[in-house]
């Protein structure tokens, strides 16, 4: 990972993600380009100066951090009334690795969710999103990476390793068998059998890949790496097997939908960034 954009609108959850981005900035030995948005102010001179308050302001947080002697850091204050589409270019403009941004106060709600700055940005944005929500304590280290053997969840999955080399990681396939009627009792059993046979096969081979790669790309050790199939509605098991896990960290690939509505991020991805257990990392295929 080269560089690391932190987005941040200066609230208190965006200390947090700050802090995030502060020690993956250090642990990546990433540059880290800081952008915050204010709004756009009609007032002659007023906006320059709030500019400079502004970027004082990020200095100042960064100056009480221990290691930040050790990062290349690039403060930059913008003007607009569209916060994510400046996010969006900027990231594209430095050709940003990860866009790291702190939960907004809307995500707890499914209905309020859309439209929020980081809705937007993880619809619109082609770069993985890591969402804050909890007060870094150190390194992540147990990840939980959904798994459904598409391409955005292996990149999930692998993104996790970068910024995590030395976690634990516990990959986990959901699937949901359909329901049968009473007279299709066999059918059902010899459904749920191949259901089970199918996706066996599909974890052990995503499962030596990974492995392989996370051992020549980390140094990761197998036993680091584990892989599960839990039957149920993806959203609920993954919450469910992430606090089992007591992960600080959930990795999931987004998918985008068709041409017609291209902001669609999955079902999964969707209710986990506005029900987040923890913070969340989105990959988009």
């Amino acid at each position: 990972m080269k560089k690391i954009l932190l987005a941040t609108d200066l609230t208190v959850n965006s200390d947090r993600a700050m802090e995030r981005a502060l020690k993956l900035a250090v642990g990546t030995r990433a540059k880290l380009h800081i952008i915050n948005v204010m709004p756009a102010y009609k007032a002659k001179g007023f906006g320059t100066t709030f500019k400079k308050d502004t970027e004082d302001l990020i200095k100042g947080y960064i100056f009480d951090y221990k290691d930040s002697e050790h990062i290349d850091i690039t403060i930059t204050a913008i003007q607009s009334r569209e916060p994510f589409a400046e996010i969006l270019g900027y990231a594209q403009k430095i050709k940003a690795d990860l866009i790291v941004m702190g939960m907004h106060g809307k995500a707890k709600f499914p209905d309020l969710f859309v439209g929020t700055t980081i809705e937007r940005v993880a619809r619109k944005g082609a770069q993985p999103i890591l969402m804050v929500k909890n007060k870094p304590t150190g390194p992540y280290q147990s990840i939980l990476a959904g798994v459904d053997f598409a391409p955005a969840s292996r990149a999930a999955l692998r993104m996790a390793m970068e910024i995590a080399p030395q976690g634990v990681f516990s990959a986990v396939h959901t699937y949901q068998v359909a329901v049968a009627y009473p007279t299709m009792a066999n059918y059902a059993i010899e459904a749920y059998a191949h259901t089970e046979e199918t996706n066996k096969k599909a974890m052990d081979a995503f499962l030596k890949t990974e492995i392989s790669h996370f051992k020549k790309e980390h140094n990761g050790k197998t036993k680091r790496l584990s892989g599960k199939m839990v039957e149920g509605a993806a959203y609920e098991t993954l919450v469910k097997e992430a606090r089992k896990a007591k992960a600080d960290l959930i990795a999931i690939g987004a998918h985008g939908g068709p041409v017609l509505t291209p902001s669609k991020l999955g079902g999964a991805a969707e209710y986990i960034l506005a029900h987040p257990p923890c913070d969340v990392l989105v990959v988009r295929e």
